[in-house]
């Protein structure tokens, strides 16, 4: 096939509407699939509902020529099976792509989560002296591209208790760029983008998505599929019915921004929120089970630290919950094992129907991008960050049970994400009693 002339789409539906489902009922017998999926549990759904065999990447301990999943990777392409994985074989899938194993493919992204990574980051001191004075790594003048030197290649092993083995991987599979000093930021491999006989994307309102942003970028200038206006207006006018909106009014004078719960207001929203939550519990949840409770904040402010308990295959915690700062003492979450909790995911979740029994959900966010992606997209032009932080608290909020048709009751202490959720309901013309509904 022509590469110029391949095919790269991206289906735009909305959340709840069965783009999954869609997905896997268009499987044909005589193509050869990748998918790649957030989730685990949707990877276990395309083997279990496709009609077509699909296999996921795994270590097979009695096989010796299989000891990673990148060898059962690279044995399930050669023989032409259809595979799907997670978004955390991105350094693996960079580099069977490079190796032309994905030519033949049809790649299928189901609602990506990690384009942009900004975790790859260390102290600047140890950056400049070890990373770069030792000559481990080099950077593009003008690309800002990291790729680790033949030095590193050979120490790789050798220098891992002092050079972090994630940032090599990264950096080897092309994926790795710099903003400044250590920071770092790791993109989706676009040799992965840019392989197979087509690429299609399934996701919801990409215009505001850092995904839509990335392919433009590359040149690869998708077809916005967004179906017909009435798809979209169906939608919206059922979710008005269902979405009910409500304030947290000791709340609302903090800044809800990651950088604001963080350093900004950090000690006093320490202190407000598990008070806020305690009384939202006691008055008007007080009859909603905990574990029927959605909600999201930066993940220290829920575990101590940011360790969340080690769960097994059965749901048993096999390490003690600890709460943090957010937690402790909201009635939200009691540190008995056998006590429900409210259930906390992170605010970029999507793709998953894991909390789709939730009635009730708090967004304790205030939704920006990360300054150092957008400096590497090149700022606010390329990226809204109204539309932005709108399609993260739709796809967020829509993992509850509003996409089974269900009325869902939101909590949202920021005036600004409250005020883009109302205008995206009523198509900016929000009527004064909506407005005064969130209040009472």
């Amino acid at each position: 096939m022509n590469k110029n002339k391949r095919s790269v789409r991206i289906i735009d539906r909305p959340c709840g509407s069965g783009k999954t489902t869609q997905m896997i009922r268009l499987f044909q017998s005589n193509r050869r699939y990748l998918v790649v999926t957030p989730l685990l549990s949707e990877c276990k759904r395309v083997v279990r509902d496709s009609k077509v065999a699909f296999m996921q990447p795994e270590v097979i301990e009695d096989d010796p020529d299989i000891s990673t999943k990148k060898d059962h990777l690279i044995q399930l392409l050669s023989n032409g099976s259809n595979v799907v994985t997670t978004h955390a074989m991105f350094d693996n899938l960079a580099d069977v792509a490079r190796d032309g194993f994905l030519d033949d493919y049809d790649i299928i992204i189901d609602e990506v989560m990690s384009v942009v990574d900004d975790t790859y980051r260390v102290k600047a001191k140890s950056w400049n002296e070890f990373y770069l004075g030792n000559g481990y790594v080099t950077i593009d003048p003008d690309t800002k591209q990291i790729t680790p030197t033949t030095k590193w290649e050979a120490d790789v092993d050798l220098v891992d208790d002092a050079l972090n083995k994630r940032i090599y991987k990264a950096a080897k599979s092309g994926r790795l760029y710099n903003i400044e000093d250590g920071i770092n930021i790791a993109v989706m491999p676009d040799v992965l983008l840019r392989s197979g006989l087509t690429l299609t994307i399934y996701t919801y309102k990409a215009e505001g998505s850092i995904m839509y942003a990335y392919l433009n970028r590359l040149g690869l200038n998708p077809i916005h599929d967004k179906g017909t206006n009435d798809i979209e207006n169906r939608f919206i006018k059922r979710a008005r019915s269902q979405v009910i909106i409500k304030s947290i009014p000791s709340l609302e004078a903090y800044k809800f921004s990651h950088n604001g719960q963080m350093k900004t207001h950090s000690c006093e929203l320490d202190m407000k929120v598990p008070k806020a939550l305690a009384s939202l519990r006691k008055y008007k949840l007080s009859d909603v089970n905990l574990s029927n409770i959605l909600i999201t904040c930066p993940k220290s402010k829920w575990y101590y630290k940011g360790k969340e308990p080690i769960i097994d295959i059965t749901g048993k915690e096999l390490t003690k919950f600890r709460p943090g700062p957010y937690a402790s003492n909201s009635r939200m979450s009691p540190c008995y094992t056998n006590r429900p909790r409210a259930l906390w995911v992170p605010n970029t979740t999507r793709g998953t129907n894991d909390y789709k029994h939730c009635t009730h959900a708090i967004y304790l966010y205030d939704q920006y991008l990360n300054p150092n992606i957008l400096r590497w997209f090149g700022g606010r032009d390329v990226i809204s960050e109204d539309d932005y932080a709108l399609t993260e608290l739709i796809q967020w909020l829509w993992r509850t049970q509003v996409r089974d048709g269900k009325k869902v009751i939101v909590y949202i202490p920021s005036e600004r994400m409250r005020n883009l959720l109302l205008e995206w309901l009523w198509h900016g013309n929000v009527p004064t009693v909506e407005r005064e509904k969130v209040e009472n």
